[in-house]
């Protein structure tokens, strides 16, 4: 026992003082002892009743809800210190071996904050949703590391971060909880100004993409990264249909008055628009209609378009389109909630988005295929399907063509039928 003198006050609070007392007592020679050697901690410093004894290189603080001591030192001590001592927290563990078996840690506050130190980044200070996520990572263990910063406040005073010592960081903000973003993709966003750039910040982390590919997903946009390209930020993808041009003319006298009917299917997204009835232009064999209409406007998680082109006769082309509409919708249901996908969170859809649109398109084709009473005449159909990485760099990186008046980044394949033969044409530009 030491020689404290505790004030007069109720039984109860003096028993608590000098239990408290009584066990960093016992802490520091217990830590004495497990060292082998005497004065490890240094001289005392001083002492706070009940509370905390400082030496010269550690503290040994009491902890009242778990009733014991522990210990802090070295540079993990010499980081609680400037970071506020006792205001910082109260530890919970003593300083222990990282389970990589380079560094050093403790917790504090009842495991909710923690300083951890390695040799080649020091001692820093991780807290609250940060160091979940991290911890859910897998500690100094996962790709990022160690940390490399305390958590600091953003620029924009709304968020949180660390930074990590594998090129990496975790940023928090209420609107977006906390997500890992690292490398090149990590390098793009910082150029653009962090989360005072027009992405905003994180809302997933650095995930996977087909193709060997990676993406962060953010408020207002994406990075997308693949080797061969580099990152690429892009706020959304604008898909439109630009026009059509006829090879030839279905059977039968005179010119064609052709329509498209065009269904539209992502991972997250399904939908079916139709153009106009071209009865002003009098198709003919080599003609072009080039047209404007937006079909997609979104992420770039890869899409279906399956076009099917029309000659109008007596039908009403927007009960075809319904028809079409429904059977797109029912399938795209379907197949998406049996890949797991319903609900649908930003790239994990894009990240499987491949097997997604092959798994949807021959069925979608085929429920086209087995509706009938068409009254206007069905040339043919043909479905253009895009990757993840297709439409980043057909957004961000690829120029116009054009072809007799219609510009274009994609096309559909010959679509033949009745006689006549047609091509159909889509841009695509970052929005």
């Amino acid at each position: 026992m030491s020689n404290f003198s505790f004030p007069e006050i109720d039984n109860s609070v003096v028993m608590a003082s000098r239990s408290a007392e009584r066990v960093i007592d016992d802490a520091v020679g217990f830590r004495q002892i497990i060292i082998g050697q005497e004065n490890a901690l240094g001289e005392v410093v001083s002492k706070q009743e009940g509370k905390i004894w400082t030496f010269a290189n550690a503290a040994v603080c009491y902890n009242a809800p778990m009733h014991s001591a522990f210990v802090i030192e070295g540079d993990i001590y010499k980081k609680w210190l400037s970071l506020g001592g006792l205001e910082f927290g109260v530890p919970c563990s003593n300083e222990r071996s990282t389970p990589d078996g380079v560094g050093r840690y403790s917790h504090f506050n009842d495991n909710t904050c923690s300083i951890y130190w390695s040799p080649g980044t020091g001692a820093a200070a991780i807290m609250g949703e940060i160091r979940k996520k991290w911890a859910s990572l897998g500690w100094e263990r996962s790709p990022l590391g160690y940390p490399v910063t305390d958590e600091l406040p953003t620029p924009d005073g709304v968020g949180r971060f660390n930074h990590f010592m594998n090129a990496g960081s975790i940023y928090w903000s209420p609107n977006t909880g906390a997500n890992t973003i690292d490398g090149d993709i990590r390098e793009k966003w910082g150029t653009l100004g962090w989360e005072t750039s027009y992405l905003g910040y994180p809302t997933t982390d650095t995930l996977d993409l087909p193709e060997g590919g990676r993406v962060n997903e953010f408020e207002h946009g994406g990075i997308y990264w693949w080797g061969d390209i580099g990152a690429i930020d892009l706020r959304d993808v604008v898909v439109h249909y630009t026009g059509l041009h006829c090879l030839g003319t279905t059977d039968g006298p005179g010119s064609d008055e052709p329509y498209a009917i065009m269904s539209v299917s992502t991972p997250k997204f399904a939908d079916t628009l139709r153009t106009r009835i071209y009865e002003d232009e009098d198709v003919d064999d080599g003609d072009s209609v080039p047209d404007l209409l937006e079909i997609y406007r979104g992420r770039a998680y890869g899409i279906n378009i399956s076009s099917v082109l029309m000659e109008h006769d007596y039908g009403d082309p927007d009960k075809y389109k319904k028809q079409i509409h429904d059977v797109v919708m029912g399938v795209h249901a379907v197949g998406t909630g049996a890949l797991g996908l319903i609900p649908l969170v930003g790239p994990v859809a894009a990240a499987i988005a491949g097997p997604v649109l092959g798994t949807l398109m021959p069925s979608i084709s085929g429920a086209i295929n087995d509706l009938f009473d068409w009254d206007d005449n069905r040339v043919g159909a043909s479905t253009l399907t895009l990757s993840a990485k297709q439409m980043v760099v057909l957004a961000a990186r690829t120029e116009n063509s054009t072809f007799d008046g219609i510009g274009f980044k994609a096309q559909s394949d010959l679509i033949s039928g009745l006689g006549g033969s047609y091509k159909v044409y889509f841009g695509i530009v970052p929005a």
